[in-house]
């Protein structure tokens, strides 16, 4: 991701998964920590549901660490907001007007359009459609507005979130996420490289390439190499995880 330089082609760029008749869905949970960590789980959501060609679905408005203190009203009176969404700081109308494959959308829109319509089946079954979770005996059935809610309605959202969508475990010192090309084919290429890479020693490659970089232009089996590291495996999107209809990152230690 390239903050300081627009490259013209990069807002062409559609996602070889991209099906619009198919519309596929990236959800996640945001991180537990500060800002930082906070505003970077978000980016690299918003990169791989681009590189899947999922539509990334923003979780509702919540409280966020360090961010949520209620102590200080404004001058006027109003009372300070201390429950946000990542819409409250990024303005996403415009990554889509910018990038064709980008699509962005509320998970109020997302319950609407999957939930409340029947489209998405519990984990196991065929027949059981997912029903949207009661919180409270005064709780309103097919709740869609989410907006405010607290730590227990956030936990036993997230909960509910796992039990109807795929949740990878990717653990980043064990493995590096790619991206075949759509076809077994290349799969099966992409896995012989990987093989091959991966059957020397990793302290033996990456000697290597201490002091000698890969150059940008390199050939993919090169660079993989190099940025494979000393991880053991790649976590591969294959074509099980093509064809989850909602892709779900989770935001705790497990995910």
């Amino acid at each position: 991701m390239i903050y300081w330089k627009d490259i013209k082609s990069d807002s062409s760029f559609v996602s070889p998964f991209y099906d619009d008749s198919k519309p596929k869905y990236l959800t996640f949970e945001p991180d537990e920590g500060g800002w930082n960590n906070i505003r970077m789980s978000m980016e690299t959501a918003v990169a791989m549901a681009h590189a899947m060609g999922r539509t990334l679905v923003l979780p509702p408005q919540q409280g966020m660490y360090l961010l949520q203190k209620q102590k200080n009203d404004h001058r006027n009176g109003t009372k300070q907001q201390h429950q946000f969404g990542f819409s409250d700081f990024f303005h996403f109308d415009s990554f889509e007007l910018e990038h064709a494959g980008v699509k962005v959308i509320s998970f109020e829109d997302f319950l609407k359009r999957e939930v409340l319509t029947g489209h998405l089946k519990e984990k196991g079954t065929n027949n059981n459609t997912v029903q949207i979770p009661i919180t409270t005996k005064n709780s309103e059935p097919n709740r869609t507005d989410w907006n405010g809610i607290g730590r227990k309605e956030k936990d036993m959202l997230a909960k509910w979130m796992r039990t109807f969508t795929t949740n990878p475990v990717w653990y980043f010192d064990d493995c590096m996420v790619a991206f075949p090309s759509t076809n077994q084919d290349a799969q099966k290429r992409f896995d012989t490289m990987v093989d091959d890479i991966t059957s020397v020693p990793w302290k033996q490659h990456m000697m290597l390439h201490k002091g000698h970089p890969v150059d940008v232009k390199a050939s993919t089996h090169d660079r993989l190499r190099e940025v494979l590291a000393h991880r053991s495996d790649v976590c591969l999107y294959n074509e099980t995880y093509q064809n989850a209809k909602v892709f779900h990152f989770m935001g705790d230690n497990n995910s």
